[in-house]
């Protein structure tokens, strides 16, 4: 019989042989690890060698739906995907909404293990029990739209995870998108892809009914969070002006250009995208249809922290941001991660350390402007030029021209930051990119509260919500207050979960879930009545899991370390910035980061020289079946 909530089925496909197998799914790895990313990080301990190059046939790729996704729990659209990063050389799990996961559970299967590389290139069509490895010759040399568009005509309805040129020519600093919306593969997940000769997977509407075990105990559960949803008084901004216009206030003091301007040019542009079953819409489609590029139609995430001053009106500046954002995404080039190295260049350049000469001609002075932007990106993502070398990555860069250039390079396990400590301060989000395993992420890191300067009783009623309990919030949470290490583990603990059951982790969705919607919602869909413990401890074990993926692949504590340019004043829009902590109060230390790491191992339960998870952590969780050596 199948389980509730599941398709019931996880999809083999060995691109090397041509070979696809189906095998059911085991409910005793459903009860351990739930699903999603859960079951992804236990098959990648067997499936993904720990020591595998990541552009090998052997690294393989595993997506995975929840139990949550295809049902209508707001927001239940995130597809989890773990493979080895080329990047960081990290087993990571990325997360990104779509209808991915709806497509791929309507033809019965809850997870997809891609390994092997095709002799020539292929897409991978999933219908029903109709699975197929495609010729793709005549999409190869498309960019990622164009990918996507050309098959959602040839199979739609469906939903598409296609990679552009970079991910065709390896570039290690590549992403790729779901549907054009969902952001996924942070480290080079195209470049896996590609080297698998894996243009695309597309996952096709199929005839499957997603059976829930108490469908009117579920709807009453949806019902009030969306009472809550529907009265949030921030959600018509968001609706009407996207990210841009809820975050207007905070890039009010970072901005180079004239904010409130440019979201009121935005809103004109834009349209609102959702996943399925998500009643926010933040991600976007934006229409230009006057001023320059006009017309045009491009899609992203979102449009946070984006400022040009190039264009000769503000109309014409944004419109150059949106085409920048747009080929980014197009080609499949990490804006973050290409952000990050030319930090590094205009370091080495305004040092001596590198030339026009080593730089096909290119001066780093300053940031590089519009145009030469533009070229990079093109380059890094042809692997044309002075972009050959960029495509590896920053520490690679590094590596390859010495001389200490390393030390002008702000990395965390080779990998760029997503939020500067030294502005936002040092929360449970930035210290959670120290300790990510794999490779440095933010988002696990936030429990609802994302604005410093807080008061103390609303991370205590945030905490309460995700079902921390009394005790530790005692420990965690002092008068005026928090310790950051202990607190980041029982965050993590929680966004392990989210991603176990396919729940969209963006703080927009996020904030209206709590603990006790989560019950609810997991016992009616599979009719498995739970408690806050057993949830919480299925988010800890995947957690676990994941910890030792990475263990095996040689992370340790020395990999958790803060990089040293935090520890530095940054001058920025002539201020000068410094680390501090949540409240803006004391200066951030060594020190301080190092006894945080202390108290974030120990509160999970991890050696504090090494990180590992103790033997008695893994034998109370169940895993002590799994060593952390090969």
């Amino acid at each position: 019989m199948r389980m509730l909530g599941y398709a019931g089925r996880i999809l083999y496909v060995d691109l090397s042989r041509g070979r696809i197998e189906r095998e059911a799914l085991d409910p005793e790895l459903v009860s351990t690890f739930i699903g999603g990313a859960g079951i992804n990080q236990r098959l990648a301990y067997d499936l993904i060698p720990p020591n595998v190059d990541p552009l090998a046939p052997e690294n393989a790729i595993i997506f995975g739906a929840g139990p949550f996704s295809g049902t209508i729990v707001p927001g239940s659209s995130e597809l989890s995907i773990t493979f080895k990063l080329p990047l960081s050389e990290g087993i990571a799990t990325s997360c990104g909404g779509g209808h991915f996961p709806l497509m791929l559970k309507s033809s019965g299967y809850d997870h997809i293990v891609i390994s092997g590389r095709a002799p020539r290139p292929v897409y991978l069509k999933i219908l029903n029990d109709d699975v197929e490895l495609c010729d793709a010759r005549d999409l190869w040399g498309l960019d990622g739209w164009d990918t996507v568009d050309e098959l959602r005509g040839r199979h739609g309805p469906c939903s598409v995870i296609p990679i552009g040129l970079a991910g065709e020519n390896l570039v290690r600093i590549s992403v790729t998108f779901i549907d054009k919306g969902g952001t996924v593969g942070y480290g080079g997940l195209p470049a896996v892809m590609g080297s698998k000769n894996l243009k695309a997977i597309v996952a096709c509407q199929g005839d499957r009914e997603i059976r829930v075990a108490h469908p009117l105990r579920l709807q009453r559960a949806v019902d009030r969070m969306m009472e809550r949803v529907m009265s949030y008084r921030m959600r018509p901004t968001l609706i009407e002006g996207g990210t841009y216009s809820m975050t207007t206030g905070w890039l009010g003091a970072l901005a180079e250009v004239d904010v409130d301007a440019w979201d009121e040019i935005h809103k004109k542009s834009r349209k609102t995208l959702a996943c399925p079953s998500c009643p926010m819409g933040d991600k976007e489609l934006v229409r230009l249809t006057e001023g320059e590029y006009a017309p045009m139609v491009g899609y992203m995430t979102d449009f946070m922290a984006e400022w040009e001053s190039s264009g000769n009106t503000y109309l014409d500046s944004h419109n150059r941001a949106v085409y920048r954002r747009d080929k980014f995404n197009r080609d499949g080039v990490c804006k973050c991660n290409y952000g990050n190295l030319m930090d590094m260049m205009v370091s080495l350049y305004n040092q001596g350390i590198i030339t026009k000469e080593d730089t096909d001609g290119f001066g780093f002075e300053t940031e590089p402007d519009y145009d030469t932007s533009l070229r990079l990106i093109h380059m890094i993502s042809h692997r044309e030029g002075f972009g050959d070398l960029l495509a590896e990555g920053g520490l690679r860069v590094a590596q390859r021209i010495g001389s200490g250039a390393e030390k002008h390079l702000l990395h965390i396990k080779g990998c760029a930051q997503f939020i500067e400590p030294r502005i936002d301060g040092f929360h449970s989000m930035a210290f959670c990119q120290m300790v990510h395993p794999g490779r440095p992420h933010y988002a696990p890191g936030g429990i609802g509260i994302y604005i410093p300067g807080r008061p103390i009783d609303m991370h205590i009623m945030h905490a309460r919500r995700i079902g921390m309990s009394e005790e530790a919030i005692e420990r965690i949470f002092g008068p005026d207050s928090y310790n950051v290490g202990r607190l980041t583990k029982h965050a993590l603990d929680w966004y392990s979960l989210f991603n176990c059951v396919g729940q969209c982790h963006r703080l927009y969705i996020h904030r209206f879930h709590g603990m006790e919607s989560f019950i609810e919602f997991y016992s009616a869909i599979t009719g498995v009545e739970v408690t806050p413990a057993d949830l919480l401890k299925a988010g800890e074990r995947a957690w676990n899991m994941y910890k030792l993926l990475n263990v095996r692949a040689g992370f340790s504590r020395k990999d958790d370390r803060a990089p040293e340019a935090w520890f530095e004043p940054l001058k920025m829009h002539g201020k000068e910035w410094r680390m501090r902590d949540y409240f803006g109060h004391a200066i951030i230390t060594r020190e301080d980061t190092e006894r945080a790491l202390d108290d974030y191992y120990d509160e999970s339960g991890w050696d504090r020289e090494t990180s590992f998870p103790t033997d008695e952590k893994l034998k109370e969780l169940g895993l002590e079946g799994f060593p952390l050596k090969c």
